[in-house]
């Protein structure tokens, strides 16, 4: 009966084992894929806003902020119309959305739409 004990034990120690290493490889997967997705992202924002340097940043606490700062020096012009010098969101589609808004203040003149500044 010893042995039957100790085989059950092992047993339930390699089933646990198998069902860590399982979590693991899928834990790892879901980052490695979390990750690509914030690189895509990435390479989409900066390939649409080409005017801005876009980055994803991971504070020492562990979030994550997406920053975007304009090329150029803000003009008045630029600040009468509303345009951010430098734009920062939790997350890609924040940033998306609010750079879409910069974009349109740009190219319509802002509040005053005049035209492009």
């Amino acid at each position: 009966m010893h042995w039957d004990t100790d085989d059950h034990d092992a047993m339930q120690q390699q089933e646990l084992v198998r069902a860590a290493e399982h979590n693991a490889r899928q834990a790892m997967a879901q980052a490695a894929l979390l990750q690509d997705v914030a690189g895509r992202q990435l390479l989409v924002l900066r390939n649409t806003y080409p005017a801005w340097d876009i980055d994803c940043e991971r504070d020492a606490t562990g979030n994550v902020s997406w920053t975007a700062r304009l090329h150029p020096d803000l003009t008045p012009a630029m600040v009468a119309a509303g345009v951010l010098q430098t734009v920062r969101r939790l997350d890609a589609i924040a940033l998306a959305s609010t750079l879409a808004w910069q974009s349109a203040l740009l190219h319509h003149g802002g509040r005053s739409g005049t035209g492009p500044i």
